[in-house]
């Protein structure tokens, strides 16, 4: 993601205040509340990352964590490669559950100004969510547009409460949520018809399919953010890995991203924007938006949340 490199020592020395606070962020940089939702990195995860997908194991359903009906958090570690993991489990049947993401611009351009840019906090807020990722690829990316709002254009199909954002791109595969509630990955062609598809966000690389590791040539690790669903659809799950802290966690690679996905128990799987972008959120029992991963948005300084436009949310509406 173009991102700058900062001195070794700076590194160290933020990771290490990462570690003591246990992973758990405030919005803020300058945070004053570092509450951990789950406090125990209790999942262990090692070895090579040429293991064989079919010998991992589903986790137990008694290690989740959970936050609100029909939501579960979970938080794991891998140490080798280093890496530290937040995932979400979502269950799809919940009375009252919908998903979202960002809705138009005020001022829509089609390929211009789809969106608005916020952070991931801050579209939880906005939209009185219970948890939110970070989600498409935008553009125009650069300095600017990483540490303020304003409009952007969305990289993939993107759709709100059934309005288009942004059409598909065959390059960009899609994550969907119809009007009754059944999610689904697959590459969406741009003139295929969108009927019934009431939430829908895109990423670049589908890591996970049919249960298998999607063997992948470009082996990169950055920071990284995906979306995947259950072999019978009923949970969807929000997975964050945190990068670019060489003594917390330095990331993964795309094989590693479904890798753990099928650890969760998805059975397909999606990355979608990664590196500084990563971030996960949730609400703390007072209600106030609480960041969960470690995010580098923006010279690599973990804490700092970068302005992303667009995200998928999940919140529990309660029957009028």
């Amino acid at each position: 993601m173009n991102q700058k490199s900062m001195n070794k020592k700076a590194i160290l020395a933020l990771s290490l205040g990462l570690i003591a606070w246990g992973g758990c962020l405030s919005t803020h940089s300058q945070a004053e509340d570092y509450s951990v939702l789950a406090s125990a990195w209790t999942i262990k995860f090692g070895g090579s990352s040429t293991q064989d997908a079919a010998a991992v194991a589903p986790i137990d359903s008694q290690t989740w964590t959970p936050l609100f009906a029909g939501i579960d958090f979970r938080k794991a570690e891998g140490s080798d490669p280093l890496q530290k993991v937040c995932v979400m489990r979502i269950d799809t049947r919940q009375e009252g559950l919908l998903f979202y993401t960002n809705g138009r611009y005020k001022d829509f351009k089609d390929g211009e100004r789809e969106t608005e840019r916020t952070t991931t906090a801050d579209f939880l807020t906005e939209n009185d969510l219970n948890v939110a990722v970070n989600a498409n690829f935008y553009s125009p990316f650069n300095a600017e547009t990483r540490t303020t709002r304003g409009p952007s254009n969305v990289i993939g199909l993107a759709v709100s409460e059934g309005a288009l954002v942004s059409p598909s791109e065959a390059s960009y595969p899609a994550f969907t949520v119809s009007s009754n509630g059944v999610a689904a990955i697959s590459v969406i062609g741009p003139e295929q018809p969108l009927e019934g598809v009431r939430t829908a966000v895109a990423g670049n690389m589908i890591v996970l399919k049919e249960g298998k590791v999607v063997e992948q040539s470009d082996k990169a690790i950055h920071p990284r953010t995906a979306v995947g669903i259950s072999q019978d659809g009923r949970y969807v799950y929000l997975m964050t890995i945190d990068g670019r802290q060489p003594t917390y966690s330095i990331g993964a690679t795309y094989e590693e991203v479904g890798r753990w996905m099928l650890e969760f128990g998805a059975w397909e799987a999606l990355n979608l924007d990664g590196g500084g972008s990563t971030t996960m959120a949730t609400r703390d029992a007072q209600g106030k938006a609480k960041v969960l991963n470690s995010p580098v948005g923006n010279a690599n300084l973990p804490g700092v949340l970068r302005y992303n436009a667009n995200h998928l949310g999940a919140v529990l509406k309660k029957a009028e």
